[in-house]
């Protein structure tokens, strides 16, 4: 068989007219759809893991957020219980800990589900003392 049976014979002509639409201003590409196809057969188990570890990383995120939030309740609470305890707070604790409370309110709001009645009170007696010390400007 020569090249010109070959062209001639079917395989050529079916290059050919592929080759023709993909290039014409008819918006069908049939070498961009087999290449993809021959792609996504060759690298499934590829872009089957790649989709898994987005989605494992959205869990890590969501997780890490939840935690964080937890660290500046945490955090809230104790500098709560120190001021009922009469310990006295530089003007850059309460600064810090208006950081915590401003990440843990923003947190709280995005996360409805997220138990939040703990923190409420204390938050307003944090706020109202630093209102009072900034008055005073008696700050430690």
């Amino acid at each position: 068989m020569n090249f010109a049976e070959v062209f001639f014979g079917g395989g050529g002509i079916l290059v050919l007219v592929l080759s023709i639409v993909q290039v014409s201003k008819i918006q069908i590409n049939p070498w961009s759809w087999l290449a993809r196809k021959i792609g996504r057969a060759i690298n499934g188990e590829v872009i089957e893991k790649v989709d898994n570890l987005g989605k494992d990383l959205t869990a890590l995120r969501t997780e890490c957020e939840e935690r964080e939030a937890t660290t500046c309740r945490t955090r809230i609470m104790r500098f709560g219980d120190e001021l009922l305890h009469d310990v006295r707070h530089s003007k850059e604790h309460f600064d810090q800990i208006l950081l915590d409370v401003t990440y843990y309110e923003t947190y709280c709001r995005d996360h409805p589900k997220f138990q939040n009645n703990i923190a409420v009170e204390t938050i307003c007696r944090i706020k109202s003392t630093y209102r009072e010390r900034l008055d005073k400007r008696d700050f430690l």
